[in-house]
């Protein structure tokens, strides 16, 4: 097993737990969906936030081709997937026994960690791009543009309008990253 290999099996350990604790609130949503107040937002957000782990991990082995690594870009790099647990653990609500949840008013109290970690995920991922490859991501650069810009109007206002266009921009996004990621590995 060669460094890159340690290197993704980590990164697939941690992913896993976001993802798996993705999987296990959306059951725990599903079982208690009678005391759930569901927001189209809130719910649009785990997808992406799902497809953001997925995303990252193909983007991952794409730089693990010829990269060159050293101890701080691999940590650097094993930032990626702890955020997205973060992310993943904050956009799941703790559903207690006979409690009443509004996902809309839950997202709202949670929105400013929400969108800083997201952002700290996107500086971190260019971070990284520069330190393994030591060139600005051309490809992707604009689509982590338009996400920082979407993210930091998300995290400036709590206007409805504003939330859903970010989850409209950041859904365009992340499944243009999945385009772009798909395309680069065949």
């Amino acid at each position: 097993m060669g460094e890159t290999d340690i290197l993704l099996t980590l990164y697939s350990i941690v992913a896993g737990l976001g993802i798996s604790k993705l999987v296990q609130g959306m059951a725990t949503m599903i079982e208690a969906r009678e005391r759930i107040r569901f927001n189209w937002i809130h719910s649009a957000w785990l997808f992406i936030i799902m497809a953001a782990h997925v995303v990252t991990i193909f983007a991952l082995i794409r730089f693990s081709k010829g990269a060159h690594w050293t101890v701080f870009n691999s940590m650097l790099t094993l930032c990626m997937p702890l955020v997205l647990y973060l992310v993943s653990n904050l956009v799941v609500p703790t559903i207690a026994e006979d409690e009443q949840v509004d996902l809309r008013a839950y997202f709202y109290r949670n929105r400013r960690w929400f969108y800083g970690l997201l952002i700290a995920l996107i500086v971190i991922g260019m971070a990284v791009q520069i330190a393994v490859e030591h060139v600005p991501d051309r490809q992707g650069g604009p689509l982590r543009a338009i996400a920082l810009l979407a993210l930091a109007g998300g995290l400036v206002s709590e206007r409805p309008a504003v939330q859903s266009g970010v989850v409209l921009v950041l859904l365009a996004v992340v499944l243009a990253g999945a385009a772009l990621v798909s395309v680069e590995l065949m």
